[in-house]
C-alpha cells in the first residue's frame, strides 16, 4: 500500500520495502549506524501521515478523471462521491451554466454552480472540484469550484459517423463531423443548423453565428468540431443527439455550395429524362393549396401537388404564389421537399379541386397526392380532439376521414349528423403500406408479376369549414334510431314474456285453489249428505226408541226392581246414542276450521255454551299463531269441545280458560276451571257408558300429544296437551276430520 506526504514531495512504501531498501547497506561496517539512521529517518517520514492510517476504512475514494466518472451507475453517481481533476474546456454556455470537460481519458458534462463566477471559454485549462451525480442520460460533475489554469491546446477530435452519433456513446465526447448544411431553424430564440450526414438530419448550434455566415454555409459540405449533446426522455433513454460548437473557427468549409439550382417543375422530380434530383437542391413555383399547423406547405402547379416541408414556418394563404427552394426526398408516393424556404411571389386565387371518387383515388395514389380533390361521401362518425376534428367517412365501401386543424369547431362542424351525404373540397394524403417501396414504380402494366398494393389509408386534408357541404339530410331511419328501435322492441318482448310465464304461474296457482276449493266443497258436501241420512235415520230412530222406552217405563208401575233397573240402563244407554248421533251431526255440518284458525274456531264454539250456560269461557292466545296439521287442529278442537262439555255438566264452575300457546319449537292446549274438581282415581273408568276422558287420551295419541289432567275435589280441574316439534300447514287445503273416529261423549 502506497502513503503520501503531506505535502506531496516524498513518496515512501511499506515496512517491508524498506528493509528491501536498507538491506543492500547493512553488510558495510558502519551497518548499525546506517540502520539506526534509515530507521530514524523512516518513523520521522511516517507519523506525519498516522492520521491517515486510523481514517475509518469506509471513506470515499476521491475520482481523479472523467472516465471514472462515466463508468458509474446512475445509483453510484446519486451519492455524491468526491471529484478533482483537471483538463480541457471544449464548449461553455455561461447561460445555461452548462461545460464540457475533456481530459485524457474522455469527455464529461459539468454542472457549473450559479454562484461561481469565473470566466472559461474554450481552450482552457481548469481544475474541476465537486461531486457526482446521476444525471438524465449519464453520470455528470456538480462543479462546486473550478480553477483556471491557464491556456491549452484542445485535443483531437475523433472523427465520427452518424451511426455512431446515434448509439448515445458520444454523449459529452469532443467529435468531428461532416455533412451538407441543409437549412437553418430558430428554435428557443437560438439558430440552429439543419445538417445532413448520410441521409439523416442532425441540429448543430455554433455560437455567435449571425445571418451573414449562415447564408455562406447554406448547401455548402463542412467540416465541423464540437461536443455531442444528447436529449432524452424521463426513462434515461437518447432521443436524439445534437451538435455544440464554440465558434465559427471550428467550421471548414470543404465543399462551396454548387452554382444556383434549377428550377423544375413538379411532375419533372421523379422522371429519368429530367436527370434525377433526389437529394439535390431545387427550385420550384407552385400555388399553396394548404398551410398545416406545423408549417409544412402544399402546392400545386399543372395539375401536379407536392408536399414541402419548411425549415423556417412563415404564414400563407391557400391561392399564395410561392418560389420554394428545397431539397428532392422520397415522399410516400411521389417526391417531396425537405428543409425548404419560400419566398412569397404574391397573392391569387387557389386551384380549382379536380372531380373523383374514393375508388379513383385508391386506384392511382401517385396521381392525385397533395392535389386538391373534390369527392362526396356517407357521414359515419365525427371526432373532436384537441385542435383538430376529423370526420370519419365512407365512399365506395372504404372508410377514410378528413381532417381539420382547428382548436374549436363552429356551429356548422357541430351541426353534421351522422348518415348525411357531404361533398368535401381538401388535399389529398395518402399512406403507402409497410411493403410498399416509396419512389419505386408498381404499375400494373409494367410489372404485372408484382401485385399492386393499394394505400394502407387515405385522408383529406379540410382547408376551412367551408369546404364541407351537406348534400342531402340522412334518412329518419338512421342507424342509432334503428338500434334504439331494436332495443324497445326487444325489451318489450322480454316484458311480454316475462308477463306470461309470470300470468302462467298465476293461473296454476289459482288452477291449484279452484280444485282445492271445489275437492273441499265436494267433501263439505259429502258431510252434509252424510248428516242429513244420520240426522233422517239413525237419530230418528234412537229418538223413537227412547220415547217407546220413556212410555213402557210408564206402564211399569209394579214390575220388579230389577226389570225397572234394566229398563232405566237401555233408555239412559238409548238417550246417550241419541246425543252422540246428535253430536256427530253438528260435527258433520261444523265448518269452523274451514273459515277460521284454531283459536277462531274455539272462541265461535265456546260463545253459544258460555250463552247457554251463564259461564264465563274465555280463549287466550300467546305467542305468534300459525297454522297447524289439518288432523291436529281437528282434534284439538275435539277435545276442547269435549273438556267444555264436562266441565259445563259437571263441575259447577263460573269461569273456564282455554289458553293456546305458541312457541318455536312446541304447541300447548290448556282448559282450566274453577270448578268443584273430582278424584283422579275414579277417573277415566269407562263405566255406566262414559267415554268422555277415555276420547280425549285418545285423540291426544293420535296426534303425538302429551295429556296431562290435574284435579281435586274444592279446587278445580285443569287440561293439558303438550305437542313438541309442530311442522306447520303450508297447504291451502286442509284435511277433513276422521269420520270413523270415536265421538266424544259426556262423562
Amino acid at each position: 500500500m502506497r502513503f503520501y506526504h503531506k505535502l506531496g514531495l516524498i513518496e515512501v512504501m511499506s515496512f517491508e520495502t524498506a528493509k528491501v531498501f536498507i538491506k543492500p547497506f547493512s553488510d558495510r561496517p558502519s551497518a548499525g549506524i546506517f540502520r539506526m539512521f534509515c530507521l530514524s529517518l523512516l518513523v520521522l517520514v511516517l507519523f506525519p501521515v498516522k492520521p491517515l492510517l486510523s481514517q475509518p476504512a469506509n471513506t470515499l475514494t476521491c475520482l481523479t478523471n472523467a472516465q471514472q466518472v462515466r463508468e458509474l451507475d446512475p445509483e453510484t453517481a446519486g451519492k455524491n462521491l468526491p471529484i478533482r481533476m483537471s483538463g480541457v474546456v471544449t464548449y461553455y454556455d455561461a447561460s445555461l451554466f452548462n461545460l464540457f470537460f475533456q481530459d485524457a481519458t474522455a469527455g464529461i458534462f459539468v454542472l457549473v454552480a450559479p454562484d461561481i463566477s469565473t470566466t472559461i471559454t474554450a481552450g482552457q485549462e481548469i481544475e474541476v472540484v465537486g461531486v457526482s451525480g446521476k444525471g438524465d442520460y449519464a453520470p455528470i460533475v456538480r462543479a462546486s469550484a473550478i480553477h483556471v489554469l491557464g491556456k491549452s491546446q484542445l485535443p483531437v477530435p475523433r472523427k465520427i459517423s452518424i451511426d455512431q452519433l446515434f448509439t448515445g456513446l458520444e454523449d459529452s465526447q469532443w467529435i468531428e463531423v461532416s455533412g451538407v448544411v441543409r437549412s437553418t431553424t430558430i428554435l428557443d430564440g437560438r439558430r440552429y443548423l439543419n445538417l445532413a450526414m448520410n441521409g439523416q438530419r442532425v441540429r448543430t448550434y455554433v455560437k455567435d453565428l449571425n445571418e451573414p455566415d449562415i447564408m455562406k454555409l447554406i448547401n455548402t459540405t463542412i467540416r465541423l468540431r464540437g461536443v455531442c449533446y444528447s436529449r432524452y426522455n424521463m426513462r434515461r433513454q437518447l432521443r436524439v443527439p445534437w451538435l455544440a460548437v464554440s465558434s465559427l473557427a471550428d467550421v471548414v468549409i470543404e465543399q462551396p455550395s454548387p452554382e444556383q439550382p434549377k428550377e423544375v417543375s413538379i411532375a419533372s422530380l421523379a422522371q429519368f429524362n429530367s436527370g434525377g434530383y433526389y437529394g439535390n437542391l431545387v427550385k420550384i413555383s407552385g400555388v399553396v393549396t394548404l398551410q398545416k399547423a406545423d408549417g409544412t406547405l402544399f402546392i400545386q402547379n399543372q395539375g401536379s401537388g407536392l408536399c414541402v416541408q419548411v425549415a423556417q414556418t412563415a404564414k400563407l394563404a391557400p391561392g399564395d404564389r410561392v418560389m420554394v427552394l428545397g431539397y428532392s426526398a422520397l415522399g410516400q408516393y411521389v417526391p417531396m421537399l425537405e428543409d425548404a424556404t419560400v419566398q412569397l411571389i404574391g397573392h391569387g386565387e387557389p386551384p380549382l379541386a379536380i372531380p373523383a371518387d374514393l375508388e379513383t383515388l385508391l386506384n392511382a395514389p401517385e396521381d392525385f397526392t397533395g392535389v386538391l380533390v373534390h369527392l362526396n361521401a356517407t357521414l359515419m362518425n365525427l371526432v373532436e380532439s384537441a385542435g383538430r376534428q376529423t370526420l370519419v367517412l365512407q365512399s365506395s365501401n372504404s372508410i377514410f376521414t378528413a381532417n381539420i386543424e382547428n382548436s374549436h369547431a363552429d356551429e356548422h362542424f357541430k351541426s353534421l349528423k351522422l348518415g348525411s351525404e357531404i361533398a368535401l373540397t381538401g388535399v389529398f394524403v395518402a399512406q403507402s403500406p409497410g411493403k410498399w417501396v416509396p419512389g419505386v414504380a408498381q404499375s400494373r402494366e409494367i410489372s404485372s408479376n408484382i401485385p399492386y398494393l393499394p394505400p394502407e389509408s387515405v385522408q383529406i386534408l379540410l382547408r376551412s369549414y367551408a369546404d364541407v357541404a351537406v348534400i342531402r339530410q340522412p334518412p329518419w331511419w338512421t342507424l342509432s334510431r334503428l338500434l334504439w328501435t331494436l332495443g324497445i322492441m326487444t325489451l318489450i318482448l322480454l316484458a311480454g314474456l316475462m308477463w306470461v310465464v309470470v300470468l302462467g304461474r298465476r293461473v296454476r296457482q289459482q288452477t291449484r285453489i279452484i280444485e282445492e276449493k271445489v275437492g273441499r266443497a265436494g267433501v263439505l258436501e259429502e258431510r252434509d249428505r252424510i248428516a242429513r241420512e244420520f240426522h233422517d235415520t239413525l237419530e230418528q230412530e234412537l229418538a223413537a226408541i227412547t220415547i217407546q222406552l220413556d212410555a213402557v217405563e210408564s206402564q211399569l208401575n209394579g214390575s220388579p226392581e230389577a226389570v225397572r233397573r234394566l229398563l232405566g240402563l237401555a233408555r239412559n244407554m238409548t238417550r246417550r246414542s241419541l246425543s252422540e248421533a246428535r253430536r256427530s251431526v253438528w260435527d258433520l255440518r261444523s265448518h269452523l276450521l274451514e273459515n277460521c284458525d284454531l283459536a277462531g274456531a274455539l272462541t265461535e264454539m265456546a260463545a253459544p255454551l258460555s250463552a247457554a250456560s251463564g259461564v264465563e269461557i274465555a280463549i287466550q292466545s300467546i305467542g305468534v299463531p300459525r297454522k297447524l296439521p289439518a288432523v291436529t287442529e281437528h282434534n284439538l278442537l275435539r277435545v276442547a269441545q269435549e273438556a267444555l262439555a264436562n266441565a259445563l255438566k259437571h263441575s259447577g264452575a263460573k269461569k273456564i280458560i282455554v289458553a293456546l300457546s305458541y312457541e318455536s319449537s312446541q304447541f300447548q292446549l290448556r282448559l282450566h276451571d274453577n270448578g268443584s274438581g273430582f278424584d283422579l282415581p275414579a277417573a277415566g273408568q269407562a263405566s255406566d257408558g262414559h267415554f268422555g276422558l277415555l276420547d280425549m287420551r285418545e285423540r291426544a295419541e293420535k296426534i303425538g300429544a302429551r295429556f296431562s289432567l290435574t284435579s281435586r275435589p274444592g279446587h278445580g280441574t285443569e287440561i293439558l296437551l303438550l305437542i313438541t316439534d309442530v311442522t306447520t300447514n303450508h297447504s291451502p287445503s286442509r284435511a277433513e276430520p276422521d269420520l270413523d273416529s270415536k265421538q266424544n261423549s259426556s262423562q
